[in-house]
């Protein structure tokens, strides 16, 4: 979702569908941009889970999982999870499986130096590697499948990034001393990673059976009609 394209018609609608808290949360930004963004996010999400669960948009409660993850509030399906960075939100929800996304901008200048303190020495290398004008995409491809698999898992940075290590063609993690990324579920983990836009890559991860991934951009003028009907097509790929 992309803020530049919603009409300021359409904002108090979408405040209007979020519970007093979140009113409450977003109320606490100091800048409009940053407001709208959260709304945004938080509207995006309820208005996805209505539209595969048919629980009207403002039903839904929500609590937060043990490890900080906020989950549908019976701790049961459907699964959903946010992120958000320059004017962009992006929402994922599953019926049957937990998920991680993350969506980051490719224009910006990487903290390279993070990589020293959360890549493994094998992604490291590959780093350095880079001609010097590609390093920040090819960092930015590695954090966005970092994020997306720690959101996914709901531990955050308690976990060591370090011992996680992707490869990028083909795609692929391993957790160091296994030959794959296999999960306590004892299903293998599964990543999608595409660019949103000339600027910004998005990455997904879940950890249960292979899926097909939709990946679309959406209007809230579409969202928002109850007769819209989600037609789910595993071949596409919008920007």
């Amino acid at each position: 979702m992309r803020l530049a394209t919603i009409d300021d018609v359409l904002w108090p609608q979408l405040s209007a569908i979020l519970c007093a808290a979140e009113l409450e949360r977003a109320e606490r930004f100091h800048f409009e941009r940053h407001r709208r963004q959260f709304v945004a996010a938080h509207a995006l999400k309820r208005l996805m889970l209505w539209h595969i669960a048919k629980l009207p948009p403002r039903d839904w409660v929500f609590e937060t999982a043990p490890g900080g993850k906020p989950r549908v509030g019976s701790a049961a399906s459907p699964f959903f999870n946010l992120s958000h960075c320059d004017g962009l939100v992006a929402c994922a929800v599953s019926r049957e499986l937990d998920l991680g996304v993350d969506i980051e901008p490719l224009s910006r200048e990487a903290p390279l130096a993070i990589a020293e303190r959360m890549f493994a020495p094998a992604e490291q290398a590959w780093l350095r590697d880079q001609p010097e004008a590609e390093q920040s995409a090819g960092f930015f491809a590695l954090w966005t499948l970092k994020e997306a698999f720690i959101k996914a898992t709901g531990q955050g940075l308690q976990q060591d990034l370090r011992q996680i290590v992707f490869s990028l063609d083909p795609l692929r993690m391993q957790f160091l001393g296994q030959d794959r990324g296999q999960g306590e579920t004892g299903y293998w983990w599964h990543f999608h990673q595409r660019p949103v836009d000339p600027d910004h890559i998005l990455a997904l991860a879940w950890n249960g059976p292979d899926a097909a991934v939709d990946c679309r951009t959406l209007g809230f003028e579409m969202l928002l009609d109850a007769g819209w009907n989600w037609s789910f097509d595993a071949t596409r790929a919008d920007g």
